[in-house]
């Protein structure tokens, strides 16, 4: 393994060509057929045995311009190492065995019951234990950019960060191996150029991804102190004070000394939302917070949705679902895994 290891900078700078495969299928059982595959498979990794004895890997899927899908199953374990310097997301989910995947910052465990979600350029390997079968897809991140804007009707929003290694236990992360594996069969079964509905399986493929995966705790929120004008500070204190209680933009405004415009047009330059959206926003994590804490288990979601300001729960549904990439059950069902776990 060290002599492949010795390769990476060389492959970095290779000459790999990333090509639209309608469909392809590798069965790796020799060196030879490992090499041929790196020199002409115009995939975005290279794969390497990690055994002594003869190698038994299969790799089938199939990629278009901007996605590719595929399914790997390997009895003796392989070394996956990336071959291009492609904008291109990774998305794994682990079916039995388990995938040690190594950055430049350290080194992740994926076993069964998990997925992963990286950018191919963070990734220096990926080491697949011996019985080990995955879904992966890559996705380029100008697609993945494109079906947020579209999801979420935000043009100036960046991709949300999403968690690197998440459980697939929730109905949402099922339902999206479900549709990855249904899109690796029809790569099969229909092997022309005429498919039609592939571009737009690719689409909702998209939608669901940015839709159930869990995203990466946002980063917090500008303090009061680091903030250029003092009436941003003082709106904060204000709202942070009476954020459970009714809050109106002109109250708000008026705790900070200027008009409603003055506070909107603040609140955009200085923290990149509307002090409605920073509202919405800390109600929704204190509903978070709630949700993660043993002392209100026996409190209904709705009762806490209702206690931070929401309502209408299905509006409040939806909301934290794209904040949080789950929904608040799912929230409430792992807090009282991890009880239970720790009993």
């Amino acid at each position: 393994m060290s002599d492949t290891n010795s390769r990476l900078s060389e492959i970095r700078g290779s000459n790999a060509i990333w090509r639209p495969q309608r469909f392809f299928a590798h069965r790796l059982q020799s060196a030879r057929e490992f090499e041929h595959l790196n020199d002409g498979g115009g995939l975005a990794v290279d794969f390497y045995p990690v055994s002594r004895g003869a190698p038994q890997v299969r790799v089938e899927g199939g990629q278009s311009r901007t996605m590719s899908l595929w399914h790997t199953q390997s009895a003796t374990g392989f070394l996956t190492v990336p071959t291009l310097e492609a904008d291109l997301f990774t998305i794994r989910f682990v079916t039995s065995g388990q995938m040690i995947r190594r950055n430049w910052r350290g080194e992740h465990a994926a076993m069964q019951g998990y997925a992963t979600f990286s950018a191919l350029e963070d990734m220096r390997n990926g080491e697949a234990s011996a019985g080990f079968s995955a879904i992966s897809s890559t996705i380029a991140r100008t697609s993945l950019l494109a079906s947020y804007h579209a999801l979420e009707r935000k043009l100036d929003r960046p991709l949300p960060v999403l968690e690197p290694l998440t459980s697939i236990d929730t109905l949402g992360m099922r339902a999206l191996l479900l549709s990855l594996e249904q899109m690796q069969i029809r790569l099969r079964d229909v092997r022309t150029s005429e498919d039609l509905f592939f571009p737009l399986l690719e689409e909702i493929v998209s939608y669901q991804l940015l839709s159930v995966w869990p995203r990466a705790p946002a980063a917090e929120l500008p303090s009061a102190g680091n903030l250029a004008a003092a009436h941003v500070r003082s709106a904060i204190d204000y709202i942070e004070a009476h954020l459970a209680t009714p809050l109106r933009l002109a109250d708000v405004a008026a705790a900070a000394g200027v008009s409603v415009r003055m506070l909107q047009m603040s609140f955009k330059r200085e923290l990149s939302m509307t002090p409605v959206e920073f509202i919405i926003e800390r109600r929704l994590q204190h509903v978070h917070r709630d949700l993660c804490r043993e002392s209100h288990r026996d409190t209904s979601i709705a009762e806490l949705g209702r206690r931070w300001g929401f309502a209408h729960m299905s509006d409040f549904a939806q909301r934290y679902r794209r904040r949080f990439g789950c929904a608040p059950s799912d929230t409430r069902r792992d807090m009282l895994r991890k009880v239970e776990y720790s009993e």
